[in-house]
């Protein structure tokens, strides 16, 4: 959007443009997460998400400009009571000092952003909170199953009626549930039904570990991590002409004679 890479905190124009690539995910990231805690505090309750939305608004504007008051009575994601860190100190993309400058045009540039995710439209059509996780996670376990370098004439429906079984029930479950469909139970307590209900117990511990507050903290310091060192060891500031090692030209390797070779050619000279 125009206007906003003048109003980011940096000196130079290529500083500016990086810096608002990461201000868009990062504003992109609240938002969502907005949402998606007052998705879980109201119980899918389009009606008051809505009201709770409008004065959080006004609150990721503010929080972006360095004042939080807005965030602790408004925000689900944000606050600055009980030691908490804000969202600014806890973003990924952007430093832990980032803010932007208190006027008035400022804040409706701002005010526009948020209104493109959490505006009264934007609201009804993504009502429900669905994304395609569930479609993509279904496409690489069919891709897992039959690979496009691999043509299979003959049981292709049944691999791919497997991998979404197994998708639908985890992988334990489903080959338990395959097993009796097929005339062949597998016998409760036996070793290969201890076998299967470990790994159904370990894939789904996977999958709420994963889930886990603690994993996104982790992730989320870890990109941090990553964009530091990005701004540390950048390309850019790196790069010099005739800067890789020169490759060494290799002589040409004469061929090698061997000792029976060379018992011939005596031989072969004697004669004549």
């Amino acid at each position: 959007m125009s206007g906003l890479k003048e109003i980011m905190p940096a000196r130079l124009v290529s500083e500016k443009d990086k810096m608002l690539k990461r201000f868009a995910l990062d504003m992109a990231a609240r938002c969502q997460a907005e949402y998606n805690a007052a998705f879980e505090r109201f119980n899918m309750d389009s009606v008051r998400i809505k009201v709770h939305l409008s004065y959080a608004c006004h609150a990721i504007v503010s929080c972006y400009q360095g004042d939080h008051n807005g965030c602790t009575k408004y925000s689900l994601v944000c606050s600055n009571r009980n030691s908490l860190k804000t969202w600014t100190e806890k973003s990924a993309y952007l430093k832990n000092n980032f803010k932007l400058n208190k006027s008035e045009n400022t804040a409706a540039l701002l005010r526009k952003c948020v209104k493109y995710r959490l505006g009264p439209t934007m609201l009804n059509r993504t009502c429900k909170n669905t994304n395609t996780q569930k479609a993509e996670a279904t496409n690489r376990a069919i891709r897992a199953t039959v690979p496009s370098n691999v043509t299979f004439t003959r049981n292709y429906k049944g691999r791919v009626h497997t991998a979404i079984h197994n998708v639908n029930n985890g992988p334990g479950e489903s080959i338990v549930k395959l097993c009796k469909a097929a005339g062949v139970p597998i016998e409760p307590g036996s070793r290969a039904a201890r076998g299967l209900k470990n790994i159904q117990r370990h894939n789904e511990n996977h999958k709420l570990y994963k889930q886990s507050k603690r994993y996104t903290d982790q992730r989320c310091s870890k990109k941090h991590e990553l964009y530091e060192i990005y701004d540390e060891y950048q390309e850019e500031k790196d790069y010099e002409k005739n800067k890789l090692l020169q490759t060494k030209r290799l002589a040409a390797k004469q061929p090698q004679e061997y000792s029976f070779a060379k018992k011939l050619r005596s031989r072969h000279v004697k004669n004549k």
